[in-house]
C-alpha cells in the first residue's frame, strides 16, 4: 500500500477506475403500501382491494462498488462514475447506479415505479408471466425505456406463452438483444431460439391433428 501511494495521482485514479465491474447486475426492490380511499364511508376491505399501491422507497441488496468504501481517494474517483438513482417515494432512499454499465433487475416490480430512470436504463431485466394484463396494461409501459440496449425476461410460464408469430408483442430494443431465462431451469435463450421452439411446437401440433383427421 505504501508503494501504491507513491504512484502519480493520475495513475492511481486509473487503477481505481479499473475496479469498476462492467457487468454488474443491480437488483432494485420497491417498498410499497396500499392507500385505501375511505372518504365516502367505503367499506375498508373493499377499499383495500381497489387501492393502488403507493411507492414508499427503492432499495437494493446488491453491494455497492467496493471502491466506494475503500478510502477517500477511491471514493472520489469512482463516485464520479455512479449516481444516486431511484429516489422516488414518500420516504426516498437511493441506489448507486452506473446506467451505462449496470443491468437493472426489478423482478416482478411495476415498470411505472421507474418513471424518471426508465429513459436512462440501457440494460433491463424483469420477471413476468404472459397474461392479458401484461398485454393490455404493462406492455405499453415498456415504451418508457427509450434507450434500452438489451432486455432479459425471466419467464415463469411456458415458452409458447411468449410466441410472437403474430408480432403483437412490443420490444423496446431490437429482438436480437432480447433474452429469455427459464425461472425453473435457469436456461437462457435468445428471442430467435424461443420463437423457433414455438414454431416447432405449433408445427408438431398441426401435424398431429392432421394425422388424427386422416385416421
Amino acid at each position: 500500500m505504501k508503494n501504491f501511494c507513491k504512484l502519480p495521482s493520475e495513475l492511481r485514479s486509473q487503477i481505481w477506475l479499473l475496479t469498476i465491474d462492467p457487468h454488474r447486475t443491480v437488483q432494485v426492490r420497491f417498498k410499497f403500501v396500499l392507500l385505501p380511499d375511505l372518504s365516502d364511508g367505503a367499506d375498508f376491505f373493499e377499499a383495500i382491494w381497489d387501492a393502488p399501491p403507493a411507492l414508499v422507497y427503492a432499495t437494493s441488496p446488491t453491494p455497492v462498488p467496493a471502491a466506494l468504501h475503500t478510502c477517500r481517494e477511491a471514493r472520489h474517483v469512482v463516485a464520479q462514475k455512479y449516481e444516486r438513482a431511484f429516489t422516488g417515494g414518500t420516504e426516498p432512499r437511493y441506489v448507486w447506479v452506473n446506467f451505462d454499465l449496470d443491468t437493472i433487475s426489478i423482478g416482478k416490480s411495476r415498470f411505472t415505479w421507474m418513471g424518471p430512470e426508465a429513459p436512462r436504463i440501457r440494460w433491463l431485466k424483469f420477471a413476468r408471466e404472459m397474461s392479458s394484463h401484461y398485454i393490455s396494461d404493462e406492455q405499453p409501459q415498456l415504451r418508457m425505456f427509450t434507450n434500452l440496449d438489451e432486455l432479459t425476461i425471466v419467464r415463469h410460464d411456458a415458452e409458447t406463452s411468449w410466441d410472437d408469430s403474430d408480432e403483437l408483442l412490443y420490444w423496446p430494443c431490437p429482438t436480437e438483444r432480447v433474452w429469455f431465462i427459464n425461472a425453473e431451469t435457469d436456461e437462457k435463450i435468445s428471442w430467435a431460439e424461443n420463437q423457433r421452439r414455438c414454431d416447432k411446437q405449433w408445427e408438431t401440433f398441426v401435424a398431429q391433428n392432421e394425422a388424427r383427421g386422416s385416421e
